[in-house]
Order: structure tokens, then C-alpha cells, then sequence
């Protein structure tokens, strides 16, 4: 460990940012799982936290086929 961070004190500053970073990232991919390709539990907790109700998303699904169909507005 002591060898660790006395290679870290010798680094530039912008150097030390970049280990951090690269640090960072290593732990992120260390937590991620790995998908078993079964996102019901996850679609469960988006349910949970989602505000739209049936009647958003049948008025997004109409306007959604409408899009197309918007008029640029020339200048």
C-alpha cells in the first residue's frame, strides 16, 4: 500500500485526476452486473418510480404516430 502512494505523490496534479477517473471507472464495472437477460425485475422498478398514467401514454402514442406530420415553419 505504501508503494501505492508513493507512486500517486509523484504524480502531477491532471495525472492524479486521470488515476482517480480510471479508478472510478474500474469500481463501476466492478458493481455492474451482468444481465441475465430477465429485466422483470427491473421493469418492476421503473414501474414503481414512473408518474405517467394509462391516459399519458395513449396521448403520447397518438401524437406519436402524428409526428410525421409537422409542418416546418419557414422564415
Amino acid at each position: 500500500m505504501n508503494d501505492l502512494i508513493q507512486t500517486y505523490n509523484q504524480l502531477s496534479e491532471p495525472q492524479r485526476r486521470q488515476l482517480i477517473a480510471y479508478a472510478d471507472m474500474l469500481l463501476l464495472k466492478q458493481k455492474a452486473k451482468q444481465s441475465d437477460g430477465d429485466l422483470t425485475g427491473w421493469k418492476e422498478k421503473i414501474k414503481k418510480v414512473s408518474t405517467w398514467s394509462d391516459d399519458d401514454i395513449k396521448e403520447l402514442e397518438a401524437n406519436a404516430k402524428n409526428l410525421n406530420q409537422w409542418k416546418v415553419q419557414e422564415w
